[in-house]
């Protein structure tokens, strides 16, 4: 029940703000390729429950998180070099 709450909360209140699902909802009509709008709708829920996730196992894992932050430099990296290829191939896919 907790789960629900804390997940209807983020819901409730991220998503509204959010413009990320409704460019990837207008992307996959334009397409009209439903496998990769899936696709596309997929990355993005794992994308937005991801940092969410990790930021409730950091509170509940303190000395486990004090590690991760020594690799917090190549996460930001990776994930920024993600995001740039991942921003690349939406332009060149229209």
């Amino acid at each position: 029940m907790a789960g629900l709450l804390l997940g209807g909360g983020v819901a409730a209140s991220s998503l509204p703000c959010n413009p990320g699902i409704f460019i990837l909802l207008g992307a996959t009509i334009l397409m009209g390729k439903l496998m990769w709008g899936m696709a596309l709708m997929a990355a993005f829920a794992i994308g937005f429950s991801l940092p969410l996730a990790a930021i409730l196992f950091g509170v509940s894992l303190g000395k486990t998180s004090c590690r991760w932050q020594k690799a917090d430099a190549a996460m930001r990296v990776v994930s920024g070099v993600l995001l740039v290829g991942a921003g690349l191939c939406l332009l060149a896919v229209f």
